[in-house]
């Protein structure tokens, strides 16, 4: 889900939750932090486990990377598919990612990522058209019907107006020890899944390789893996953070992180990459996709005085200008590499509230994304 959100949570509940009593937590400092591994993961992994997305090191390695080559996959091509945040509007993905696959072209995709909503349909996507009906399954088989289960009395004691319980049950449903031996079997091709949170903590965003996790195996796998995708989306005031342990030493201590799209509205290029010009030419030919979970043009629409429709229509509004200047920015890298680069979006004359987590509208949106791409005309 996206930072919009988390805006929209603050302004609509911030005073009623302003005097709410929290989980108390121990602290640490920023050396803690950063020199700081997940329990039962190490940090000198290679490929990191994770990274801060405005890493300079980072981005470093990227520009490295670039300049060394990019290894195809089996259609000769590297493809790059980054989903977005945008709530119940995650069905639009995943029927777009179906109807793709109908219509015979869809790429064996070297690099998937996701954030918030489309962190949770990333590993399905990853995996392939094997997946499909699972990923279908999961946003309009009616589990996600009742996502929104407030908290009642709980929310004079936590951090959030509804509980996280179902939202946890979704992903334990479908990420286990299987799902995870086949991420792993992938990531071992070289091919790399990744997933944003935001570290409210350090105050930035964090980049989880899920095949490194994935890789690791056994319970502590498993549970990471589920916390990643359940805190990217996990919005700040609507629902409560998820706490990851980790260790530093002998020290131990519990990092907040809650939705990704508080940081990113989608995870491809690092910002500070977008000027990038790379004269070798290794990334002409490379094809970068991205999946908006709603909409970017502006439309009327008279806003029913209710909580949750405000807050929905204050995701579709603000969501909208982290994503038009995250789309510009690529597009710009796109068109200085010779990439090429596309998008595809709800149409602006849907009505498709992002807080609207009924079997009914989700599968409208899920047929908007599936007929679009099995005719090609979803793609801008």
């Amino acid at each position: 889900m996206p930072k919009s959100l988390t805006i929209a949570a603050i302004a609509a509940g911030g005073l009623l939750l302003a005097g709410c009593a929290g989980m108390a937590r121990d602290d640490f400092a920023l050396e803690d932090r950063s020199g700081a591994a997940p329990t039962g993961f190490r940090l000198d992994a290679d490929p990191p486990l994770r990274f801060f997305i405005d890493d300079g090191r980072r981005i470093a390695f990227f520009e490295n990377e670039i300049r060394s080559g990019l290894k195809v996959g089996p259609d000769g091509r590297f493809d790059i598919l980054a989903l977005s945040g945008g709530g119940a509007n995650g069905a639009f993905a995943a029927g777009l990612v179906k109807g793709w696959t109908q219509r015979g072209d869809r790429p064996d995709f070297e690099v998937v990522t996701g954030v918030s909503t489309g962190a949770l349909a990333a590993p399905f996507v990853f995996l392939g058209p094997d997946w499909d009906d699972e990923l279908e399954e999961a946003y309009v088989g009616g589990a996600a019907d009742g996502l929104l289960r407030p908290q009642g009395l709980g929310v004079f004691f936590g951090s959030g107006l509804f509980q996280d319980a179902p939202l946890r049950r979704l992903v334990e449903r479908y990420v286990d020890e299987r799902m995870l031996a086949a991420v792993a079997a992938e990531h071992a091709k070289g091919r790399v899944l990744l997933v944003a949170t935001t570290d409210l903590d350090a105050q930035r965003g964090v980049s989880w390789d899920m095949g490194v996790i994935a890789a690791r195996g056994g319970p502590e796998a498993v549970r990471l893996f589920r916390d990643v995708l359940v805190a990217s989306a996990s919005v700040p005031g609507v629902f409560p953070p998820v706490l990851i342990e980790s260790r530093n030493g002998a020290a131990t201590f519990r990092e907040m992180h809650v939705d990704g799209g508080v940081t990113t509205p989608f995870l491809a290029l690092p910002e500070d990459l977008w000027t990038f010009s790379d004269p070798s030419g290794h990334l002409r030919g490379a094809r970068l996709h991205v999946v908006v979970n709603g909409k970017l043009e502006p439309g009327f629409g008279v806003t029913p005085d209710t909580a949750q429709s405000v807050l929905g229509r204050s995701v579709e509004v603000l969501l909208r200008g982290s994503l038009v200047s995250a789309i510009a920015g690529n597009r710009a890298f796109a068109r200085s590499n010779g990439v090429e680069f596309r998008y595809a979006a709800l149409p602006s004359d849907v009505e498709a509230p992002a807080l609207s987590f009924q079997t009914e509208t989700m599968r409208r949106v899920y047929e908007i994304g599936r007929l679009g791409a099995a005719s090609g005309d979803i793609w801008r």
